[in-house]
C-alpha cells in the first residue's frame, strides 16, 4: 500500500497525471454524448469542446493563465452552440472538475493578480452558462485558488528551509574544518613552546661541550643537556595527557619556576638577570603558566637570535595586574644556526596564551638593537599596593 500511494502521488503531481485525467474526461464525455445526444452536428460540436477543454487540462501546469483563458473561451462557446443544457447536465460534473483544477493551478503557480483574475473569469463564465448566480461556481474557483496560494506559500517556505539547511550544513563543514585547522595550529604551538626552549639549551650546551677539554666542564654541560631533555620528556608527556582528556599529574609550570629557567639559561653562558618587584602571587594557574611560557619563549628567542646578548627579566606586581618584561640586548656573537629553526610560532603562541587569560602582549625591537617582550596578566585576587623594593628571582638572582 505505501508503494501504491507513492506511485499515485508521483503520477498525479506531474503532467502525466494531467494527461491521464484529460483522457478520462474525453472518454467520459464521449460515452455521455453517445448515450444522451442524438447523432448529428451538435454531438460533434460538443465533442470538439470536450477535446479543447481536455487540452487546457493537460497543459495547465506549464501555462496556467493561458489554460484558464482557453477554458473560459470553451465554456462560453457552449452558449452559441446550444450546448448549455448538456453542460448543466451530464457534462457538468467533469467540466466542474476541470475548472476546479485550473483554479487551483492559478493559485499554486501563477502570480496573485493574474491568478485571482483567472479564477474570477472562470467563475463568471460558469455563471453565464448557468444563466444565474451559482455559489457552486464561486466555491470551485475562489476556494481552490486560495488553497493553491496556501500550498505555494508552503512550497516556498520549504524551499527556503532547504536552502537554509544546505547553508547551515556547508557552514558546519567549514566550521569543522576550521576547528581542525585551529586545533592543529594550537597543538603545534604547544609543542613549540614545550620543546623549543629545551632543545635550544641542549644544542648550545652540546656545542659548548665539543669545545671543552677538561672532563669536569664536559660533565657539567652534559648534565645540563640531560636535565633539559628530561624536562622536555616530562612536558611532552603532560601534553599527551591533556590531548587525551586526562588531567596530568602535578601542577602546571608556575611563575616561581622562572628561576629554574634562568638557571638553565645561565649555564649556557647567557648573561641573564631576573628580579621580582611587588606581590606577584595573585595569578590564576593558567595566568601563571602563561607568564612562565612567556619567559621561556623569550629566553629561547634570545638563545637563537641574539647569542651572547644580555637578557633582563622583570616581573612586577601592579595592583590588579602582573607585568612580565623580557629584554635582550643586540647579539654579540656569531650566529649559531639556531635562528633558522622553528616555525615562527613563538610570538603567536605567547599572544594566544596571554589573551586567553584576559591579558595583553606586546613585542618589538628596542632602540639599542635588541628585542623586548612585555606581557600584562590580570590577577584573580586583589593585591596589596606595589612595593618599591626589588627582590631576586625565586631561585636566586642569576647573572652569568
Amino acid at each position: 500500500m505505501p508503494e501504491l500511494a507513492s506511485l499515485l502521488r508521483r503520477l498525479f503531481t506531474t503532467w502525466r497525471g494531467d494527461v491521464l485525467l484529460a483522457v478520462l474526461l474525453v472518454l467520459w464525455s464521449a460515452v455521455y454524448l453517445a448515450a444522451a445526444v442524438p447523432p448529428g452536428g451538435q454531438r460533434w460540436a460538443a465533442l470538439i469542446l470536450v477535446l479543447s477543454l481536455a487540452v487546457t487540462l493537460a497543459v495547465r501546469r506549464r501555462w496556467p493563465v493561458g489554460a484558464a483563458a482557453a477554458a473560459c473561451a470553451v465554456i462560453l462557446a457552449a452558449l452559441p452552440l446550444g450546448l448549455a443544457t448538456q453542460v448543466q447536465g451530464g457534462l457538468g460534473t467533469p467540466w466542474l472538475g476541470v475548472v476546479f483544477l485550473l483554479a487551483y493551478t492559478l493559485g499554486a503557480q501563477a502570480g496573485p493578480v493574474a491568478g485571482l483574475a483567472g479564477a474570477a473569469a472562470l467563475a463568471g463564465c460558469m455563471w453565464i452558462v448557468n444563466g444565474s448566480f451559482s455559489p457552486v461556481a464561486f466555491m470551485i474557483t475562489i476556494g481552490p485558488w486560495l488553497a493553491g496560494r496556501a500550498v505555494l506559500s508552503r512550497h516556498r517556505m520549504t524551499e527556503q528551509l532547504q536552502r537554509r539547511n544546505e547553508e547551515l550544513r556547508a557552514e558546519q563543514e567549514l566550521f569543522a574544518q576550521e576547528s581542525v585547522r585551529y586545533e592543529r595550529a594550537r597543538i603545534a604551538r604547544e609543542l613549540h613552546d614545550i620543546v623549543a626552549h629545551c632543545l635550544s639549551v641542549m644544542v648550545v650546551q652540546a656545542s659548548a661541550g665539543q669545545r671543552m677539554t677538561d672532563a669536569s666542564g664536559v660533565a657539567e654541560v652534559l648534565g645540563s643537556v640531560a636535565a633539559a631533555a628530561e624536562q622536555a620528556r616530562a612536558e611532552i608527556g603532560r601534553l599527551v595527557d591533556l590531548l587525551a582528556g586526562d588531567l596530568p599529574d602535578g601542577s602546571p609550570p608556575a611563575l616561581p619556576m622562572v628561576g629554574e629557567l634562568v638557571r638553565r639559561a645561565s649555564v649556557t653562558g647567557l648573561d641573564v638577570s631576573c628580579r621580582f618587584q611587588g606581590p606577584c602571587g595573585g595569578l590564576t594557574p593558567a595566568a601563571s603558566e602563561a607568564a612562565y611560557r612567556v619567559v621561556q619563549e623569550a629566553l629561547t628567542n634570545a638563545l637563537k637570535h641574539a647569542p651572547g646578548a644580555a637578557v633582563d627579566i622583570s616581573v612586577r606586581g601592579r595592583g590588579a595586574d602582573v607585568t612580565v618584561d623580557v629584554v635582550n640586548a643586540a647579539p654579540r656573537q656569531r650566529r649559531s644556526g639556531l635562528e633558522r629553526s622553528g616555525g615562527s610560532l613563538g610570538l603567536a603562541g605567547m599572544r594566544e596564551r596571554v589573551g586567553a587569560c584576559g591579558g595583553s602582549l606586546t613585542s618589538g625591537p628596542t632602540p639599542a638593537g635588541g628585542w623586548q617582550v612585555s606581557a600584562t596578566l590580570p590577577c584573580a585576587v586583589a593585591l596589596p599596593p606595589p612595593s618599591a623594593e626589588e627582590g631576586p628571582c625565586p631561585a636566586g638572582r642569576r647573572t652569568a
